[in-house]
């Protein structure tokens, strides 16, 4: 019985569910917004999580640095003119996030050392136009509304510090009159328990103890 109700637990451990994960200060659900120039202003940088448990192929989405290739913690990072780095996302499920930079009024603006924890280890980001735009429709939020041409790219005066595996430091962002300064970060998806696998650990341990104590009084 006890060796049975283990093999229980053990098969419900590797069905494990994914979990949702994002930023750890989001400004809110992306999901509807209208994110082009001046619909969507602040004078402070935005981030909303974006697709979430969301599986790719391999070679199916390009990104600008990739974690263990041009991108390594302590790395300082500069924003991209154009996206050419051919570098793509393994096969795997992933979680998406997004920075928005669009400053109130016409007349453009600056920001800088804001720095965005994420609850799952970083392991792309994508600071082009063309790279953000062939992603929206497999990271984007429903329903949301992106900039549809390269005046939403970070770029080579834009500076950003990969702090820590879940941490980026926008050292800083400039801004002009009619662009948005955008980052999809993508974290990788990490596994938790579900119900099933939890409920069998507590069996388990009820199975365990009774066993020990029928031993114990054998003995």
């Amino acid at each position: 019985m006890f060796q049975k109700l283990a093999m229980l637990v053990v098969s419900s451990l590797f069905s494990w569910s994914t979990a949702n994960a994002g930023i750890m200060h989001s400004t809110g659900d992306i999901n509807g917004l209208d994110l082009r120039w001046g619909h969507t202003e602040s004078n402070q940088v935005q981030s909303f999580n974006e697709e979430q448990n969301t599986y790719i192929n391999n070679d199916q989405v390009n990104v600008d640095y990739l974690l263990g290739n041009n991108l390594f913690v302590g790395d300082s990072i500069n924003g991209i003119r154009h996206s050419n780095s051919n570098l793509t996302l393994a096969a795997g499920t992933y979680n998406s996030h997004l920075l928005h930079f669009d400053p109130l009024g016409t007349s453009g603006g600056q920001v800088s050392n804001s720095r965005f924890t994420f609850e799952e280890d970083i392991v792309a980001i994508i600071l082009g136009g063309n790279y953000l735009k062939l992603s929206d429709d497999i990271f984007g939020g429903t329903g949301t509304i992106y900039q549809n041409d390269n005046s939403r790219r970070l770029e080579p005066h834009d500076f950003l510090t990969f702090e820590s595996s879940n941490t980026l430091v926008l050292d800083r962002l400039l801004v002009g009159k009619y662009w948005i300064d955008n980052a999809r970060v993508i974290t990788q998806t990490v596994p938790e328990p579900g119900p099933m696998a939890l409920f069998c650990l507590g069996l388990l341990g009820l199975a365990g103890s009774r066993v020990y104590a029928s031993k114990k009084s054998k003995s």
